[in-house]
């Protein structure tokens, strides 16, 4: 997959967050942690290694979460290339039986087209659960129209997949500042009123309150950027 495919996929993945923007986040919450830590123990050491542990497991985290939505994702495009394949060839059969292929099945009013365009005892074939205000509108016509349930086809191969996929592939909306405006506030602002929670019951309130008022900021400025942007 291209690295440029990789990138929209992983945007989809992480809620419209692209690289940049995901570790801005794990910096944050791990100099967070790091902090926090500083303030209750006044060790640099314990804080450095809490940073680190934090950082490590967000990426580890991420790592994890982006290798599941990849598989689900491969799976979910080989699913429709094989039901694709068999569409294609069950059209195929059914055209040579005089049959007049329906898919996407339409309306009544479009189906009282076709059986007046096709006339008397055509024979519709389309793919799914039946309809059966269909079929009756068919069978009034003079038509008929049958549903036939999904199947699968041949296994696709990985090169297959990995196309289907590029072809598919989000477009990205934003430039990179813009993703960075447009990270999600919930986690800032939660953290922000946690903390000044906190304030009311631990040591050095102030350094708390200080804290969680720049974690509001900065979740209530990237909440009213999106407000004002529309997205």
């Amino acid at each position: 997959m291209k690295p440029s495919t990789q990138r929209a996929y992983k945007r989809n993945c992480f809620q419209g967050r692209g690289t940049a923007a995901r570790w801005l986040d794990r910096f944050f919450f791990a100099a967070l942690g790091g902090v926090c830590l500083y303030i209750l123990a006044g060790s640099r050491l314990l804080s450095g290694m809490i940073f680190g542990a934090i950082l490590l497991l967000s990426a580890m985290w991420g790592k994890r979460r982006w290798n599941r939505y990849s598989d689900s994702m491969r799976r979910e495009a080989a699913a429709l290339l094989r039901r694709e394949d068999w569409v294609r060839h069950e059209a195929d059969r059914l055209r040579q039986g005089g049959g007049v292929i329906l898919h996407p099945a339409p309306d009544k009013d479009g189906l009282k087209s076709l059986c007046l365009r096709y006339g008397t005892g055509t024979a519709f074939h389309s793919f799914g659960e039946p309809q059966d205000d269909l079929v009756r509108t068919a069978v009034a016509w003079g038509c008929i129209m049958t549903f036939h349930p999904w199947g699968e086809g041949a296994e696709p191969e990985s090169e297959q997949v990995t196309k289907r996929l590029e072809q598919d592939a989000p477009k990205q909306k934003h430039g990179l500042w813009g993703k960075l405006l447009l990270l999600p506030a919930n986690r800032y602002i939660l953290a922000g009123g946690l903390l000044l929670l906190l304030s009311m019951a631990l040591r050095r309130a102030l350094y708390w309150r200080l804290l969680g008022s720049l974690c509001l900021l900065i979740g209530a400025f990237r909440r009213s950027f999106r407000t004002l942007t529309g997205t």
